[in-house]
């Protein structure tokens, strides 16, 4: 019965985190009669209940394995939704957004620095504010700032330091998430890690440091910590190999590069460079195999201590040791929560199926942490387990050590292969040899050294681990050189990911079984589009949800442009990487006919360079001058390097098909001393139902000259982008009246600082009959021009509402 309850809790928890919002009682009211209906319904069928009908046992079965299920997963629905409306509760109330607020807390995680300033978790003790009640957790940012005029400087802040306690006014914003088809939630990632608020600390408000170290626990594991991870950078500097192992240590990867990041990804090892289950297990079993061997050396002992107790203690007490130098972060305590779960069940003197291990584990995993459901993580940790079990479980003959290695690295490869589509679109093909290397060099070698070597002052370890890792780098670059190395697919239809699972399970069957491998032919429909092929004529356009920022992307039958990539966020993340790519893989994209740049602002070009490295394009079409800083990092790109570049300027125009693309401003030559908004690259796209008009950033003085232009008289579309993000200095009735768009969209940050859109704006528009839509409320929103002569309009947000978003 443990299995049938097991797949009872995981669908009632995987269930209600689909909700798009929690239910009332009223809702709860109506599904417990359905309920109570239900269980009468079936229990009313059992022999005796019913006259003149008999049924047979295993009917009887059946039933009662159904019963357990489905109550299993009221019980567990209902939990999660008491765990859900509790966490809740603690966010920031609405009415206190972006207030100044004196708050105390104490600074309990390591803190991030770069060239914006620092970054701290910190743990609220005191809100000076009593109409604003604080969220126990809150992540800060402290700006560099500079000071104004001819001499600007940076202002002196203080260096903030794990385990101190601090006042500070900050302000803040509740979680929100840029919201796009298959990107990554950061509202939920704030659920799951408690995480009720974040924003900045106002620099121009004293900051008062009320004691140095805080003798708390998570102050003094937050200290332990960042001294661990300065110890490394100080004994091997700032290279790419200490800010490998401050992951691996301390479980801090903001040190790696974008480049690296990369090559650990489509080399398929970034599972490794992190601290994952895989290193917590190795070095919870090196810890139980050591007690164990102690144990067996003193015989007395076990006397008093039965060895395995003793050893599973041992492993228990490793586990926990590394987990907390990582921070008891949301992952690792996953993997510990089923680490001590197996542990314990081993301890028993029953010996149970490794089915009930596994179901157990579960179950403490889900009660503890029912969002996991929501993590990439937690289906391929538990379903590589399970997989493992039933493929290479009940043999009747052990295989060499060398043969179960090569099996179970050929077996983890293939079964996981439709996860991997379904959550990331890509395929390593070499990752069964990158992860043959790196596995053993990096959880047997590199982790073991660079602890020791960390915790201890013995530098020479440290430095044998970072040599180890340069050589497992130096193999992971030249795999990744290889012309095959990485395969990116389109985000299959769930029907078809069904059958590629049911496909997995039927060759994962022991050898004999009729047909296994024809189970692999269940694939191919995985390489089936998600969405239906445009024809000629047709245009589907994507204005992404990037935050203060611009991107859109204009498909047709055959081509693909894409118009601005949003911003930098800091130096390790912008919107092409996080927002951008993410969306082309999901559609299967692997090459652009032209990529816009409508001018030189980071919230327009900040992430092209991401998007350029990973997705060639066949030419570029900008304003920037041949010196600008984007053109300099291109050169980096050796795919990118040499594209064709040309200016943009008014008449243009290419047909891509049977959909026209035409420039309309600016003009070939334009005034001196012209701002860079008012150098955007303005461009109609015409379809047979329906054209948008792409503005990027021009203001007043740009309007007019389009209007006064040859092509001020032909501007009519169906949607536009509001200029400059509706800035008051932009989006003049005269440009309005001219283009008399059906739908204008802003796309704008949430409560960004400019106050974009202006209410003014949005009025302007909506009194001119214009449908007003803005990302930060409507998420990603497509128009799909496939019939009629208007679009047909979906808005990411009201298509998967979830019930954290407040």
């Amino acid at each position: 019965m443990l299995p049938s309850a097991t797949v009872g809790l995981l669908f009632g928890v995987w269930l209600f985190q689909q909700q798009p919002r929690l239910w009332s009682l009223a809702v709860w009211a109506g599904w417990l009669a359905a309920f109570v209906t239900l269980r009468l319904l079936l229990f009313g069928l059992m022999p005796g209940r019913v006259p003149g009908i008999v049924f047979s046992f295993p009917f009887q079965t059946l039933l009662r394995r159904l019963w357990l299920v489905l109550l299993i997963a009221a019980l567990a629905f209902a939990y999660v939704q008491a765990r859900a409306w509790w966490r809740l509760q603690s966010v920031l109330p609405a009415a206190c957004e972006q207030l100044v607020i004196p708050v105390q807390g104490v600074i309990v995680s390591v803190p991030e620095r770069d060239a914006r300033g620092q970054h701290v978790d910190l743990a609220v003790e005191r809100s000076f504010n009593p109409a604003c009640p604080l969220p126990a957790n809150i992540r800060l940012h402290l700006y560099q700032q500079t000071y104004r005029g001819e001499a600007a400087k940076p202002l002196a802040l203080p260096y903030l330091q794990a385990g101190e306690r601090w006042q500070f006014s900050v302000r803040l914003k509740r979680p929100h998430a840029t919201r796009n088809p298959h990107g990554f939630d950061y509202a939920a990632w704030c659920l799951s890690n408690d995480i009720g608020a974040s924003g900045s600390i106002d620099t121009k408000a004293p900051m008062h440091q009320l004691q140095p170290l805080v003798w708390q626990p998570a102050a003094l594991i937050a200290r332990w910590r960042a001294s661990v991870g300065e110890r490394i950078e100080r004994v091997l500097g700032a290279t790419p190999a200490s800010a490998v192992l401050r992951a691996l240590v301390i479980g801090d990867d903001s040190h790696i590069t974008r480049t690296d990041w990369q090559l650990f990804v489509d080399t398929g090892i970034n599972h490794l460079v992190s601290i994952s289950g895989l290193h917590i297990t190795m070095l919870a079993s090196l810890g139980y195999l050591c007690i164990g061997w102690l144990w067996r050396l003193r015989p007395r002992w076990a006397l008093h201590l039965p060895s395995k107790l003793a050893a599973s203690a041992g492993g228990a007490l490793v586990a926990i040791a590394y987990s907390a130098l990582a921070g008891f972060s949301i992952p690792t305590q996953r993997t510990l929560y089923m680490l001590l779960t197996v542990l314990v069940m081993l301890s028993l003197k029953h010996r149970l199926p490794f089915s009930w291990i596994l179901c157990v584990a579960m179950w403490v995993v889900l009660l503890l942490d029912p969002w996991a459901v929501m993590a990439p993580g937690f289906w391929l940790s538990f379903g590589a387990v399970a997989v493992l079990a039933f493929a290479m479980g009940g043999r009747l003959r052990p295989s060499r050590w060398w043969q179960s290695a090569l099996q179970t690295q050929w077996i983890m490869t293939l079964a996981l292969v439709p996860v991997l589509i379904l959550f990331f679109n890509q395929l390593s093909l070499v990752s069964p040899l990158a992860n043959g290397l790196a596995i053993p060099m990096v959880s047997v070698g590199v982790v073991p050294l660079a602890i020791a070597g960390a915790v201890l002052p013995l530098d020479g370890l440290l430095h044998i681990a970072a040599g180890l890792w340069q050589v497992c780098a130096h193999a992971l670059a030249w795999l990744h050189q290889l012309p095959w190395a990485v395969g990116y697919v389109a985000t299959p239809p769930m029907w078809a990911w069904l059958m590629a699972m049911l496909g997995t399970l039927v060759w994962l069957m022991p050898r004999g079984w009729p047909l296994r491998w024809a189970g692999l032919l269940l694939w191919l429909p995985l390489w089936q589009p998600l969405s239906p092929a445009l024809q000629p004529g047709q245009m589907r356009v994507t204005v992404l949800d990037v935050g203060q920022g611009l991107s859109v992307l204009v498909q047709t039958a055959q081509h693909v442009m894409l118009y601005d990539a949003g911003p930098v966020y800091h130096e390790q993340s912008d919107a092409g990487q996080r927002i951008v790519l993410p969306y082309l893989r999901h559609l299967g994209i692997k090459q652009l006919g032209i990529a816009v740049i409508s001018h030189d602002d980071n919230d327009h070009v900040g992430g092209m360079a991401s998007v350029l490295a990973s997705v060639p394009a066949s030419r570029i079409l900008s304003s920037l001058t041949s010196d600008a800083a984007f053109f300099s990092q291109l050169q980096q790109l050796p795919q990118a390097a040499s594209l064709p570049r040309i200016v943009c300027h008014a008449g243009q125009q290419w047909q891509w098909d049977q959909v026209l693309f035409r420039v309309v401003y600016p003009a070939e030559s334009l005034p001196t001393g012209t701002k860079d908004n008012d150098k955007s690259c303005v461009i109609q796209v015409v379809s047979a139902h329906g054209s948008i008009l792409l503005t990027g950033d021009i203001e007043y003085p740009a309007e007019q000259a389009l209007l006064a232009s040859s092509f001020g008289g032909d501007l009519r579309s169906t949607v536009m982008t509001m200029p400059h993000h509706g800035s008051k200095t932009s989006s003049s009735l005269a440009l309005i009246r001219q283009v008399n768009p059906e739908i204008a969209i802003a796309t704008v940050g949430y409560r960004n600082r400019f106050g974009h859109p202006k209410p003014e704006v949005m009025a302007r528009y909506q009194a001119l009959g214009s449908q007003a839509l803005r990302s930060d409320r409507d998420g990603a929103i497509v128009l799909d021009f496939t019939q009629g002569s208007r679009p047909q309009v979906s808005r990411w947000r009201a298509l998967e509402p979830h019930y954290w978003e407040l």
